[in-house]
């Protein structure tokens, strides 16, 4: 059912979408590596090789993986590529899903919040635009990262190469 539950949205992503987007580019160790459309009203942070996307109803945290060359391969990294974000990433659920056009990893599990210590729950997902992976990232207290679900997968599913 969990399972049902995580993909299912996927399938309503083009009613989320908003029509008021721009375009963004994320680097990869200097280089242009992923394209976003985001909301025109975004807040976008960068540094190295995060970048954190804010809007009221979404706080998404996405990190270039450069020594990975596909998301399955990323797996064992995922604890510690979003441990400035969250701690302790114990994925319980493990589904795979499209995004950017090409296979990706869906997990979803339990952690402690990096910023105050507090448990927490995570969703990342695991994606490549072809020749670079992604991890994206969205986490709460309680319900806060299934409520934050349907927006990171409809901002993930405009994800291409620049």
């Amino acid at each position: 059912m969990r399972k049902l539950l995580l993909t299912l949205p996927v399938l309503l992503l083009p009613a989320v979408v908003s029509a008021q987007e721009t375009n963004l580019t994320v680097n990869c160790d200097g280089q242009p590596a992923l394209s976003l459309q985001i909301p025109a009203a975004a807040k976008v942070f960068a540094n190295k090789n995060q970048t954190d996307i804010l809007t009221p109803k979404l706080s998404l945290h996405l990190w270039c993986m450069p020594n990975v060359a596909t998301p399955e391969a990323g797996l064992d990294q995922t604890a510690a590529v979003i441990k400035s974000e969250f701690v302790n990433f114990k994925p319980s659920v493990t589904n795979t899903i499209t995004m950017a056009g090409s296979p990706a990893l869906l997990l979803a599990g339990p952690g402690t919040e990096a910023d105050d210590g507090d448990p927490g729950n995570a969703e990342v997902v695991l994606f490549s635009t072809g020749k670079q992976v992604f991890a994206a990232c969205v986490h709460g207290e309680g319900k806060a990262a299934a409520h934050q679900h349907i927006g990171m997968l409809a901002l993930l599913q405009t994800a291409k190469a620049p």
